[in-house]
């Protein structure tokens, strides 16, 4: 029997699951840092942060790029990362004990009441797929704006086009049977929802950002194998499990070997490589 997503379910759910989702991202960490790291430079560059810089990272998860940055903008530079998640949050605090970074402070917030937070003013502010799940993405691009000082930038990192994402587009063919219809990508907070090619870009300039840029950054997901990659899928994402949480144990399983087909292809040489596309749209104040 299909489920039908509606716009308030959607909205709940992935936001429940997120917390549920925290352990699975301890657990994969490595996995998770090494095929996101191919965004670090290319963030880097959009923001053009320096040493000294204070910056914001907002939906920081278990801590990316917010620790990395940290170590970019000592000695007298400082971070402030913003997570809604305490599981995450958990692990972000613990990966900057590890890593003796005392320039970071960790903040429990939503991308919608930044404003409750009083984060003052910020060199750079980096969203690294974050943005998308902002449910009012007008009104959450104006609030970074004014946390930004005169001349200070912004940096986003989103998906691009679902079929430029296998590791997205194999899970929606896995699930499709059971479900009625797809969120739709720009109504609903999701990590398709600026895909679109020059969407954000259009958003940042109309919120009175200047000078914007988009890159094109290849984010390919590399896992051991197709069996990996549904172990990885089913601990750690939160919209995978929103789509799952209804189904019986014997749907889950049809998922499951609908998934690990479709990946095969993908499997050469021991290694599952899943070709990956995102933006990452920059702008000044």
């Amino acid at each position: 029997m299909k489920e039908r997503l509606t716009g308030a379910r959607w909205r709940r759910t992935v936001r429940e699951t997120w917390e549920s989702s925290a352990p699975g991202w301890g657990k994969w960490e490595p996995t998770i840092l090494y095929n996101l790291s191919a965004l670090d430079v290319p963030l880097l560059r959009a923001l053009d942060l320096r040493p000294g810089h204070k910056l914001l990272d907002l939906a920081c998860g278990t801590g990316e790029p917010a620790l990395t940055f940290a170590q970019w903008v000592l000695p007298r530079g400082h971070v402030t990362a913003v997570d809604h998640s305490a599981g995450m949050l958990r692990l972000a605090r613990a990966r900057a004990r590890s890593r003796g970074l005392r320039n970071v402070t960790f903040h429990r917030g939503d991308l919608a009441r930044l404003d409750a937070l009083e984060l003052g003013r910020f060199d750079r502010v980096v969203s690294r797929f974050g943005l998308f799940f902002a449910e009012d993405l007008d009104a959450v691009l104006d609030t970074i704006r004014g946390h930004l000082r005169p001349g200070g930038r912004a940096a986003f990192a989103v998906w691009g086009p679902l079929q430029d994402n296998q590791a997205w587009s194999l899970r929606a063919h896995a699930v499709a049977p059971f479900i009625e219809e797809e969120p739709q990508p720009e109504n609903l907070p999701h990590p398709m929802r600026l895909a679109r090619k020059g969407l954000l870009a259009r958003l940042l300039r109309a919120a009175g950002f200047r000078g914007v840029r988009t890159t094109a950054v290849a984010v390919p997901f590399v896992l051991p194998s197709a069996e990996d990659y549904w172990a990885m899928s089913s601990d750690t994402s939160a919209t995978l499990a929103c789509l799952l949480r209804d189904l019986t144990k014997r749907q889950r399983e049809t998922v499951r070997r609908r998934l690990v087909r479709a990946a095969r292809p993908y499997e050469r040489d021991g290694v599952l490589r899943l070709p990956g596309l995102a933006w990452v749209v920059s702008g000044r104040r």
